[in-house]
Order: structure tokens, then sequence, then C-alpha cells
């Protein structure tokens, strides 16, 4: 049987474990290991999900989880979703945020290369909420449940993805 010694962490580090968690087994010692010693993960089987239906209610933190192209993420948040999601598109299609930067809701952007740029005519906001998700690329983080749903269908579209199917973002199994 393994020792364990006890640590403390901050929450920004336990947010870079859980932004690494590959299934919802895998403990945090599992995660650190792999994250300091650059071991590749394992491919985990994916689960099955239920039908795609819609959540109500806020954002919140619990056991979010992506899947794209069969491929299963964890994540901590709706938020880290989200950019999970965008991460993965970005990384099988190189052109896919240039694509997806022509999308808006309203005035709002999806993605942006100025953090300013994602808010039209309230750019101010991006001081708190654009976030940088890479290779000088943005994305806002001030989303509701609602508007996360809107752009991860958005996403599909622009990858030639179905929504429910080869992409989605679900709490609990839940596709939203």
């Amino acid at each position: 049987m393994a020792k364990f010694k006890q640590i403390g962490i901050d929450v920004e580090v336990s947010r870079a474990i859980e932004a690494n968690r590959l299934s919802f087994s895998e403990t945090e010692n599992d995660i650190l290991r792999r994250m300091m010693t650059g071991a590749r993960p394992q491919r985990l089987p994916s689960p099955k999900f239920n039908p795609p239906i819609l959540l109500q209610g806020k954002r919140n933190r619990g056991a979010w989880s992506v899947v794209v192209n069969g491929e299963k993420s964890a994540a901590a948040s709706l938020t880290s979703a989200y950019q999970t999601m965008l991460l993965s598109l970005a990384g099988q299609d190189s052109g896919f945020l240039e694509k997806f930067s022509a999308r808006r809701a309203r005035t709002r952007l999806f993605v942006a290369r100025r953090p300013e740029a994602l808010y039209g005519n309230s750019p101010h906001l991006a001081i708190d909420f654009a976030k940088p998700l890479t290779d000088g690329w943005y994305f806002d983080t001030n989303l509701s449940l609602q508007q996360i749903a809107q752009r991860a269908r958005a996403a599909a579209e622009v990858s030639g993805l179905r929504y429910g199917v080869d992409l989605y973002i679900a709490k609990e199994g839940e596709a939203i």
C-alpha cells in the first residue's frame, strides 16, 4: 500500500489539477503524477451519456465533461468545459478559431484576437471576463449556461460536427 502525505494547495493549483482530469475515477495523485512525469494519458473509453437535454438554472460547479468525436475530457466548471471544448476543436482544426471568430451573439464575438473586441459596445468587460485561450486568442467567461450551450452548438456547426452526437458539453451525464 502506498503511503500518502497530506499537502496544502491553493485554489489556482486545484483548478490546474481539475483541468487535467481525464476521468472522474482519476485521483488527484494520478493527475499530478501524469503532469509531473509528462506521461501520455491512456485513452479512456467513452461513457454512454443520456440523450442531450437542456439543463435549467445558473452556471455552477460540478461534474462537467466535454465530448468531441468520442473523446471525453473532464472539467471542474462550466467555463472550463467551454474552454476545453474550444481548445479541443482548435487542436483538431487549425482554422477553427478563425472561422469561429466570425460568429457573434448580438454585439459579442465568441472568440477574438483582442480581449476588448469580445464585448462590442462594452469593452471595459474585458478587464474582468476576457481570458486567454491559445496563441493570441481570447474567449468570454461571463456567460450563462444557455449562452455556452448556444456557443457550443455554433462551434459544432462551424466544425461540421453534430451537436449532441459528435460534440457536446455535459453535466453529470446530461448534455446542455
